[in-house]
């Protein structure tokens, strides 16, 4: 793993209960990411910096407590957005899942997701959905699969009829790690993964009740410091390095009917990832606010890549890896989900 320090989700529904109950089984099944309230923003126009008017001059985004959101927090502070004539509302939701849920419904205009929640929405049909800006791409010591000296899995080998925590089955957490392991000969079909939130998984280590965890950023440092949890796989390497881990995204009708907004979101959130993906001494402030990281951790912890552009080809992978682990039913185009990029 890289030295410490390396740069690198109540709500009003408008859809029918049933539509809604169906949509959330189906998509807590296909992400890894962990309440709502109020209407979206109205729809008052204002000149944007670059472009035509916004269609909509405030907009409710969903977001989760990690770092991938850090350059949203950051063009937020620093007004980014409101040059672009955006009034930007972070909402916090429990997970990726309920974040797409709430773009569905029309209570979220833009959500953070972990690409799998949107692609199986997407794959399934309980959506239309389109990729607004990527969030954030795998880089070694973000995302790892860990566990404690206690454990009988000390080694990637070890990993077979274990019990192994992630945020939930059908995830970049255990499809990433299914693909690391396959290539050092473990048979992933025999190990027991157990869905758990984050900030439960280094106690239930501790405890002995599940052997491992694949645990990202912040929690690799936090697993590490307070549970004594070491390395056993890094889950963003071989076939799985550099791989699209997470995207903000929003519907195909919303995006259609409010180009300009969108283009305006994209260029305030670009400016916000330019600042924490150069100067990391503009992130950590971020991870402290917002995050909640304390300062000591928010130093250590391992940051990936925001990347600055939306690539077809990142992001097919992940669309890949659920197909061969039939996460979805058949092959997905990510392509024509991916919205084009605004101008700067």
């Amino acid at each position: 793993m890289p030295r410490r320090g390396d740069t690198g989700q109540v709500y009003r529904s408008r859809v029918r209960i049933p539509i809604i109950a169906a949509t959330l089984a189906l998509l807590t099944a296909a992400s890894g990411c962990g309440l709502m309230g109020g209407s979206s923003g109205d729809s008052t126009t204002k000149p944007s910096a670059t472009g035509g008017a916004v269609e909509k001059q405030k907009i409710r985004v969903g977001v989760l407590p990690v770092v991938d959101v850090a350059p949203l927090y950051r063009a937020i502070d620093q007004g980014y957005f409101r040059q672009q004539g955006l009034e930007v509302e972070p909402v916090s939701v429990q997970s990726g899942p309920k974040a797409v849920e709430g773009i569905i419904g029309g209570d979220l205009d833009i959500a953070f997701t972990s690409y799998p929640g949107a692609f199986a929405a997407q794959a399934k049909g309980a959506a239309n959905l389109k990729i607004v800006a990527d969030a954030y791409a795998a880089r070694p010591g973000h995302l790892v699969l860990v566990a404690t000296k206690n454990s009988p899995m000390q080694k990637p080998e070890d990993a077979g009829g274990k019990k192994i925590a992630v945020t939930s089955k059908g995830s970049i957490s255990d499809l990433g790690a299914m693909s690391v392991l396959k290539t050092k000969g473990v048979d992933v079909t025999k190990i027991n993964w157990v869905p758990m939130g984050f900030p439960d998984m280094g106690p239930a280590m501790q405890q002995g009740t599940i052997d491992g965890a694949v645990v990202a950023e912040p929690f690799v440092t936090t697993t590490e410091k307070q549970y004594g949890a070491s390395p056993v796989l890094d889950v963003s390497s071989g076939p799985t390095a550099d791989i699209s881990m997470s995207g903000w995204a929003a519907t195909d009708k919303l995006a259609t009917a409010n180009p300009n907004t969108m283009a305006a979101f994209q260029r305030g959130l670009a400016q916000g990832v330019s600042d924490v993906k150069s100067d990391r001494s503009k992130l950590e402030p971020i991870l402290v606010k917002y995050v909640k990281i304390d300062a000591a951790t928010a130093s250590l912890v391992h940051i990936a890549d925001y990347p600055e552009s939306l690539d077809p080809v990142r992001l097919q992978r992940v669309a890949d890896l659920m197909s061969e682990f039939k996460v979805i039913p058949e092959k997905l185009n990510v392509q024509p989900m991916l919205l084009s990029s605004a101008s700067k």
